[in-house]
């Protein structure tokens, strides 16, 4: 009786035994297992976190970047506005000495058209062609060549054979341009002779 109580408590015990360790071993697998994938699931955040990080980062370089082009960008454009406004005045005031020019050379040519009517120099004047003094108006007045229409239709070889009658100091004159000049004066365009002047030196093309 006494070694039957004994083998069953025996039996007992070993059996308390075999339960508490399983239930012991089996927590503790369970509750590594359950680590294991806190700390992997813990790993991917810290990557991920990491590389949002490394986004933000080149995020805020790129702002910084783009601050300093928009400040760029602006300065260039006032530095453009200035340069529009100078530019507007500098025509402005081109233009306004364009006018001035204008009204003095139409005022030149009323004061030369006027002048040429008054004070007793006729209108067929020979003296009014460049290169023409009073001698040689007088030596083409001698032969027959008195007004622009004339001197208009006269030859530049027939002149040059007068200015040589008349002596070596006429030699030196060059009558080519006088025909043309003539022309101008007898049509009435005295702005077109006064430009054609412009061009001419002792009644030669410059």
């Amino acid at each position: 009786m006494h070694w039957l109580s004994f083998f069953i408590g025996m039996l007992v015990g070993w059996l308390v035994e075999l339960l508490i360790d399983f239930l012991f071993w089996r927590r503790k697998r369970g509750t590594s297992a359950a680590e294991t994938e806190v700390r992997a699931e813990l790993a991917r955040t810290e990557a991920t976190v990491g590389q949002l990080e490394a986004q933000l980062a080149a995020c805020r370089e790129r702002a910084e970047r783009l601050e300093l082009c928009e400040h760029d960008l602006q300065a260039c454009t006032s530095a453009l506005h200035d340069a529009q406004e100078q530019l507007r005045l500098k025509e402005e005031r081109i233009q306004a000495l364009e006018s001035m020019l204008t009204d003095l050379k139409i005022e030149s040519d009323k004061r030369a058209v006027s002048f040429m009517t008054m004070g007793g120099a006729s209108r067929d004047n020979l003296q009014r062609i460049e290169g023409i003094g009073p001698k040689i108006a007088e030596i083409l007045t001698a032969h027959g060549i008195a007004t622009f229409a004339d001197l208009a239709e006269a030859d530049v070889t027939h002149l040059r054979e007068i200015l040589k009658e008349a002596g070596p100091r006429y030699r030196l004159s060059d009558p080519e341009s006088w025909p043309e000049q003539a022309r101008l004066a007898a049509q009435g365009d005295w702005e077109g002779l006064f430009e054609l002047q412009g061009q001419l030196k002792g009644g030669r093309h410059k």
